[in-house]
């Protein structure tokens, strides 16, 4: 008689490799983690930045001059969280006996990739869009990106050198010292990349000592460093859910002085628990709740380019 032996199913050998496949996709926040943010506290509903405005002397000429009295400029900053979420419910049964695995662990990673793209959405959002602004103890005006002195560059013909250059400029007559603006973020995708793969002063031995070409990607362009997202590039919008705002035809890429960002964030719930209405099921949830501003509008440039 042969020897009676059980074989591994399907179940089985993925118990062992004890995950799925995780598509393509963006799982860290890009921006958050850099330079560009200062993190507020993270608990309460609304928070609020004080800032100051800066002061000139009155040039006199006379021999014991009257007081030159003035006043400073003092206003706050005010953001409100915004709130996402999202429940997977899960069958015990079907999507964990069936797979032996459990699931709950990679379905959570992909609400906290989720997540850390929102992050990211949010932050570049607000670098372009209204800004709650007011003086202490009164009612904040929106204001709008422009009248809070963030400055467009159109390269809609494709980014090119004079563009970068174009940035460098409005950060110095906006009285940015250049140790406040020297590594500032400039967030494209990878269209933009493709323009500037092929601009010599940024690809050739002849200006840069690094080699761009040997890698394909642009992590810098002189003083300022690269992040890339997914972006749309045949003429309409492709891509689900783009971190970079985009329109019929064009897009709005950002640049990001250093701490030109105020963000606050707070997770409300991480959960793995019974379903309240279902038999054996499983209810797994994110709750996040982030908002962020702009510190200052100078400190921001948006770069207008072609789907």
């Amino acid at each position: 008689m042969g020897i009676i032996s059980p074989s591994l199913d399907q179940g089985a050998l993925q118990s062992f490799k004890d995950s799925f496949y995780q598509l393509a996709q963006q799982t860290k926040s890009r921006v958050g983690s850099s330079k560009a943010v200062t993190f507020l506290p993270s608990k309460g509903k609304t928070q609020n930045l004080a800032r100051i405005g800066k002061v000139e002397l009155t040039e006199v000429s006379t021999r014991n001059p009257n007081k030159q009295y003035g006043d400073y400029n003092l206003d706050n900053r005010q953001l409100t969280k915004r709130r996402f979420t999202k429940t997977i419910q899960i069958d015990n049964l079907y999507d964990i006996n069936e797979l032996i695995a459990d699931p709950t662990s990679d379905i959570l990673a992909q609400l906290l990739a989720a997540k850390e793209r929102v992050i990211d959405k949010v932050l570049l959002d607000s670098a372009s869009g209204a800004v709650l602004t007011g003086a202490p103890d009164a009612t904040p005006t929106s204001t709008s990106a422009s009248d809070d002195g963030v400055l467009t560059i159109t390269a809609t013909g494709g980014v090119d050198y004079d563009d970068i250059k174009e940035i460098t400029q409005h950060f110095i007559n906006n009285e940015i010292p250049v140790e406040e603006f020297r590594g500032s973020l400039i967030c494209l995708t990878g269209q933009e990349n493709s323009d500037l793969m092929s601009i010599t002063q940024f690809v050739s031995n002849d200006y840069i000592s690094a080699k761009p070409v040997d890698e394909s990607v642009m992590s810098k362009l002189g003083m300022y460093s690269t992040v890339f997202f997914a972006g749309s590039a045949t003429g309409g919008i492709t891509v689900t859910n783009p971190i970079l705002a985009e329109g019929a035809t064009n897009r709005t890429c950002v640049v990001l002085a250093p701490k030109s960002l105020a963000v606050s964030m707070e997770i409300g719930d991480v959960s793995v628990e019974k379903s309240a209405t279902k038999v054996n099921s499983m209810d797994i949830t994110v709750d996040f709740w982030i908002n962020s501003m702009r510190t200052e509008g100078e400190k921001v440039q948006l770069l207008t380019t072609t789907i």
